[in-house]
């Protein structure tokens, strides 16, 4: 019988009165995955093979706007650890005890946060193409990213840069741009963790032919994670995500724990 999926979107105030804004689908009662979005935010980030994979494993898939994106207010004075208090707070309301995080790009640096500050309550991180520290341990201190998307790097050309690939990918706010810029900005200062201290199991996704994030720059990441899983794409570049969908979120699903034995429902027509 075919069953269809509940997808939500809301917001939540956090502890400092910001507003983080977010989406849900699957069922209320399923294991939660948190999902982590890249730099240019989360477009057309549900696809069918996604919805398959929510209702294979009964979870309940929760995509998360750091501040500027999609409506949550910005917070100019953040780092990548801070926004681990975001996520706490907004788990907090929704009554996660446990829970998994996928972060992205971008977004990957943000998910290790959060294993970092809540080992107690993370199961596993998954960490896919992820952007790497400028200091500290594990660091690519000499890394510029390759990609027309950072133009904003060069001095005069970052707001407009930004604003061209946003319009590219179908997204015309000029706030997503600032968030963008801004974002990138946060990954590449200091991030306020040491990986080495990071209790949580991580599993960490790269493709061989990364040109925006070079193999061997999340290779000297993984060697500073403790207890971290390398899995290795080859031949596959930076944005693979949706083609290894379930070689991503099932191993998430499986640490759940065996509530979260496939099911094999279909998506409803």
């Amino acid at each position: 019988m075919a069953t269809a999926l509940l997808g939500s979107t809301g917001e939540s105030r956090i502890r400092d009165g910001r507003r983080i804004t977010y989406a849900t689908l699957g069922q209320p009662g399923g294991f939660p995955i948190l999902y982590l979005h890249g730099a240019i935010g989360s477009p057309r980030w549900r696809t069918p093979e996604l919805d398959g994979l929510i209702l294979e494993y009964g979870l309940r898939y929760v995509v998360v706007n750091r501040p500027g994106f999609a409506g949550s207010d910005p917070d100019p004075e953040r780092s990548v650890a801070s926004f681990a208090s975001d996520v706490r707070d907004l788990v907090d309301q929704f009554g996660f005890e446990r829970f998994a995080v996928l972060g992205v790009s971008a977004g990957a640096p943000y998910a290790l946060a959060c294993g970092w500050a809540m080992p107690e309550r993370i199961v596993a991180v998954a960490s896919v193409s992820p952007l790497p520290a400028a200091a500290g341990p594990g660091a690519s201190v000499g890394l510029r990213y390759q990609a027309p998307l950072l133009a904003f790097g060069t001095p005069g050309l970052g707001f407009p840069a930004a604003s061209c690939v946003l319009r590219l990918l179908g997204l015309r706010s000029s706030t997503g741009a600032r968030a963008m810029i801004d974002d990138y900005e946060v990954c590449r200062r200091p991030w306020g963790l040491d990986p080495g201290e990071i209790a949580t199991s991580v599993i960490l996704s790269h493709g061989t032919r990364d040109r925006l994030v070079p193999f061997a720059h999340a290779l000297r990441l993984a060697d500073a994670i403790p207890d971290c899983q390398i899995c290795t794409l080859p031949g596959a570049g930076h944005f693979f995500l949706s083609r290894h969908l379930r070689d991503v979120i099932a191993p998430l699903a499986v640490r759940a724990g065996p509530a979260q034995t496939p099911t094999r429902l279909r998506v409803a027509a």
